[in-house]
């Protein structure tokens, strides 16, 4: 299915795009948003609104390259944006709000970029990376009552810089095990339970990654979890329940 800027948005949910989009007014969705078909798509919210069932994907970028996704909101998925096996996505300047996750990068997909946007009261995360992820570049970003702002379950060579991210009900920013190699810079982390926490599983815990020039202020616990092996560099606290924890 061909759909493109004159397309109108109504018809829409649930197509398939390979065509560059502007929507023309806000979509709400019984089941999936959009399925981006092609290499190269330009899709722009312009303003406007993907809600969803509380089920289903609001947007789909699976085996593509070099597709932008910006200017409005997508609302009441279970992933908000999903990216799968895809290179060069850019999401940017949007708002992924009331979803289970908002952006869930999944394997196989390096050298994607999550910039510019707002992530407010997603259910389980505001972001997940998977392993077999690498070199995604999450920046610029603010995060509000999210579950948890950013979820590192596995990526490698990722980095998270200049972020917002504040009052999660669980954690800021999580690490898991298989995340190394992972940079994260120049956040402000605020009045969440945990900071930036390292999970401990019966593997372990996440190694080899750095942490750089972070403010962490008003959080229960700033660093919680096992660091050994990990780089602090130059970090900040400021009015935490405890700098570092358990």
């Amino acid at each position: 299915i061909v759909y493109g800027s004159h397309a109108a948005a109504d018809d829409l949910c649930g197509a398939t795009i390979v065509a560059d989009v502007k929507l023309d007014h806000d979509l709400t969705c019984v089941a999936n948003g959009l399925i981006v078909g092609a290499n190269g798509i330009k899709l722009n919210l312009n303003g406007h609104t993907i809600t969803g069932p509380g089920t289903g994907v609001g947007i789909s970028v699976m085996g593509r390259s070099d597709v932008s996704i910006k200017g409005g909101t997508v609302r009441n998925f279970m992933t908000g944006v999903l990216i799968t096996n895809s290179t060069g996505t850019v999401v940017h300047d949007s708002e992924l709000a009331d979803n289970v996750d908002g952006i869930d990068v999944q394997a196989g997909s390096v050298g994607n970029t999550i910039k510019a946007n707002h992530f407010q009261g997603n259910r389980t995360r505001g972001i997940m990376l998977r392993g077999g992820t690498s070199a995604t570049v999450v920046k610029d970003n603010t995060f509000a009552a999210n579950r948890v702002g950013i979820l590192l379950f596995g990526p490698v060579a990722t980095t998270v810089k200049v972020n917002v991210v504040s009052s999660s009900t669980l954690a800021g920013i999580r690490l898991n095990v298989l995340a190394t190699d992972d940079l994260i810079a120049d956040n402000t982390i605020t009045s969440n339970p945990a900071g930036i926490e390292f999970l401990v599983t019966p593997t372990g815990s996440a190694i080899g990654n750095t942490l750089r020039e972070n403010t962490l202020a008003l959080n229960v616990c700033a660093l919680k979890g096992p660091l050994d092996g990990n780089t602090l560099i130059e970090n900040v606290f400021q009015g935490n329940g405890s700098n570092s924890c358990p």
